[in-house]
């Protein structure tokens, strides 16, 4: 599992290309794609992505510092949306939430073929 906390790290992420150019266009659509005004935001009111990974299974994700742990829970709770980011060898699912006023939030990105908690659950809400 990896938690991202600057946009620009998403580049350096070994997902498939296809997905990331969808993942980067949800992030930044609230600022009509401006990489700068999304990440102020981010830092502003500490936006974070949980990337689960192919490798993580439950035990690794039990074992997740408390504040994260209860970040990924109610991000998994409480989606905004779910949508299913297309790839032929590897689709993936993005969930956000949202947990403040001040619009601070939690994406959750994990591929379809995670077994993983998180994933299971997701997949029922998936748009």
């Amino acid at each position: 599992m990896k938690v991202i906390k600057y946009i620009a790290e998403v580049e350096q992420l070994n997902l498939p290309s296809t997905v990331k150019k969808q993942l980067m266009t949800h992030i930044l659509e609230p600022w009509s794609g401006d990489v700068h005004q999304a990440q102020e935001f981010w830092e502003e009111v500490s936006t974070r992505l949980i990337l689960i990974e192919q490798s993580d299974t439950d035990h690794d994700l039990a074992e997740i510092d408390e504040e994260l742990d209860i970040l990924l829970c109610y991000a998994i709770a409480n989606p905004e949306f779910v949508l299913l980011l297309n790839d032929e060898s590897c689709p993936h699912l993005l969930a956000l939430s949202v947990h403040t006023d001040e619009g601070s939030g939690c994406y959750v990105l994990g591929p379809m073929s995670s077994d993983t908690h998180p994933i299971r659950v997701l997949k029922e809400q998936a748009e």
